[in-house]
């Protein structure tokens, strides 16, 4: 018998029925609850059945959903129960998080500058989410798998170094990851079922109070609209830790949706103009799933001296140090880092984790790879960012500053380079 694969999709609203408040910029705080829905959000399910020659079955389920990342706290439990409802190993079960700094907190663990969590909408989420899987388990067929390569330009790096002080400002040195890569599922007669569409850019161009699937959900929404069919399309996000949307060579946070709607314009047609071009057809394989837990280094653990003296601080170390020393079993030297590689296709695997990776991790793996690898972060769960060692000593938001609203009890060991990128690279050519 040959080697058959087939996938079901959904795509379910996932919009809070009242509005709660959103994630990922501190400048909201005290605005409350958003005011206005902009752009509804979706989870967009991807169910994935293969069929070996020896009649074998194995399965796998990618979900892409328009949050900022799903809460650690919560994947375990939602993870096994879609391995106990269907079968697919928890292992082989991908919560994936665009990213959107427009959605909803959907965890509890980090300071509240980047919005408090609302458990009734976390409920609603699951069980949306689980009706769209049993939706997505009734539509499987057999497709087959195209892949094709190209470069968007919409954003810029967001470290430079200003008198020896790292600052957020666009740096056309630093690295910057363009590479767009899609994956198109085909069913047997032609009709395109699905599109994975990957990239590496924050999704962070509006502060305003709103509710928004950001630039990749509107892509999303338009690339839909153009292929037609009852097609889905999923935003898997990148390495985008340091890598920020740009207007006119600089960086942006006080956008409107005219430039949401304007960068989801620009990716869809980077999109489409790889879609009507020749895509490389990949053999189907087993499906297969390799998963690691890294124990992810971190420096010198602070006193309780040094955590009490910081508890009159009213912006986020104040948060930070009464969080530790409430909770000090969050004081241990060692965060734990997942790093999940899937295999979709001969020359097609996903490498995902449960971090905020910046560029220079994309980059660095897809030149020591063969094929095509879509490296995501915001999978399965959230620790922080991961940055380069080198991003270590310069200092700066994402290897220092962000610590403490993921209340890490400290910034990474700078060993964390060499062991993430031996991981990723043990699991991906094993």
């Amino acid at each position: 018998m040959e080697a058959q694969l087939w996938l079901g999709t959904a795509k379910v609203d996932i919009t809070p029925r009242q509005p709660v408040e959103l994630a990922g910029f501190a400048s909201r705080i005290g605005q409350g609850p958003y005011t206005e829905v902009v752009h509804p959000i979706y989870a967009r399910i991807f169910a994935f059945r293969q069929s070996a020659e020896d009649g074998k079955l194995s399965s796998s389920l990618l979900i892409s959903a328009d949050l900022i990342w799903w809460g650690s706290e919560r994947v375990g439990e939602l993870r096994q129960a879609i391995a106990l409802q269907w079968g697919i190993p928890e292992e082989a079960i991908l919560l994936h998080g665009t990213h959107s700094h427009s959605g909803p907190q959907t965890s509890s663990q980090f300071s509240e500058l980047l919005g408090k969590m609302d458990p009734d909408y976390m409920a609603d989420l699951e069980a949306a989410v689980l009706a769209g899987i049993e939706e997505a388990m009734g539509d499987l067929e057999t497709v087959l798998t195209e892949v094709g390569q190209g470069s968007s330009y919409l954003a810029v790096h967001r470290r430079r170094m200003v008198d020896g002080v790292c600052m957020g400002q666009a740096n056309p040195d630093g690295a910057l990851d363009s590479d767009l890569n899609v994956v198109r599922y085909r069913s047997m007669s032609g009709k395109t079922k699905a599109v994975l569409i990957n990239y590496a850019c924050h999704p962070v161009i509006s502060p305003a109070n709103t509710l928004s699937s950001e630039f990749c959900g509107v892509a999303m929404e338009l690339l839909e609209r153009e292929i037609g069919g009852g097609a889905i399309c999923g935003y898997l996000q990148g390495c985008c830790g340091d890598n920020n949307p740009a207007k006119a060579g600089e960086l942006f946070f006080d956008g409107t949706d005219a430039d949401v709607r304007a960068f989801g314009e620009s990716l869809a047609a980077d999109v489409l103009e790889l879609l009507r071009g020749p895509l490389q057809p990949l053999p189907t394989v087993a499906l297969t799933v390799r998963m690691q837990i890294l124990q992810a280094p971190l420096q010198d653990l602070p006193s309780e001296e040094e955590l009490q003296a910081l508890t009159a601080d009213t912006w986020v170390s104040g948060e930070w140090s009464k969080m530790l020393l409430a909770s000090p079993e969050r004081l241990t030297p060692f965060l734990p880092m997942e790093i999940t590689v899937l295999q979709l296709a001969e020359g097609l695997q996903v490498l995902a984790t449960n971090t905020e990776l910046v560029a220079e991790y994309g980059l660095y793996i897809k030149s020591r790879t063969t094929g095509m690898t879509l490296i995501l972060g915001y999978t399965n769960g959230m620790i922080g960012y991961i940055p380069t060692a080198d991003q270590l000593a310069e200092g700066g938001y994402e290897a220092i500053d962000s610590t403490r609203y993921f209340f890490m009890p400290a910034p990474f060991h700078p060993a964390i380079e060499e062991k993430v990128k031996h991981s990723c690279l043990e699991l991906l050519e094993p």
